[in-house]
């Protein structure tokens, strides 16, 4: 078995719609271990965009590691997330796996914020052993 911390991010008009499904497609997969609770950040790099909604996610899955990025960014796509989405700063969905198997695979958003605020929400939770439930602030 395969575990993973995913980031969920989304700041388009209907990021809290947009977070909602994802979570929905996710619980449906079967993989959902644990979940922070969606929340806002402001946009990194850009103060003109719009802020995030932002959302942790830890999967226990059998999947390898590409099948599951293949299948979280064609989760991307069927959400409207496009080569132009970043250029144009409105990210309808983006799903990144920042920790797969106990490994750091990108340690910038590892690091930040938006990441942080939730990897603390389902520490916390599993410290208490109280799975958070999704929910949004």
């Amino acid at each position: 078995m395969n575990s993973a911390l995913i980031s969920l991010a989304s700041n388009s008009p209907d990021k809290q719609g947009q977070m909602e499904k994802a979570f929905a497609e996710l619980q449906a997969m079967g993989i959902v271990a644990e979940a922070s609770s969606i929340y806002e950040t402001a946009p990194c790099g850009n103060p003109r965009h719009p802020n995030y909604l932002n959302a942790v996610v830890r999967i226990d899955t059998s999947a390898e590691y590409q099948a599951l990025h293949d299948t979280l960014k064609a989760m991307e796509r069927a959400h409207g997330r496009t080569p132009q989405s970043k250029l144009s700063g409105e990210i309808p969905l983006d799903i990144d796996i920042v920790v797969w198997n106990g490994e750091t695979l990108r340690p910038q958003d590892y690091g930040r914020e938006y990441f942080q605020i939730g990897l603390n929400e389902i520490e916390s939770a599993v410290k208490n052993q109280h799975p958070h439930p999704i929910v949004t602030h």
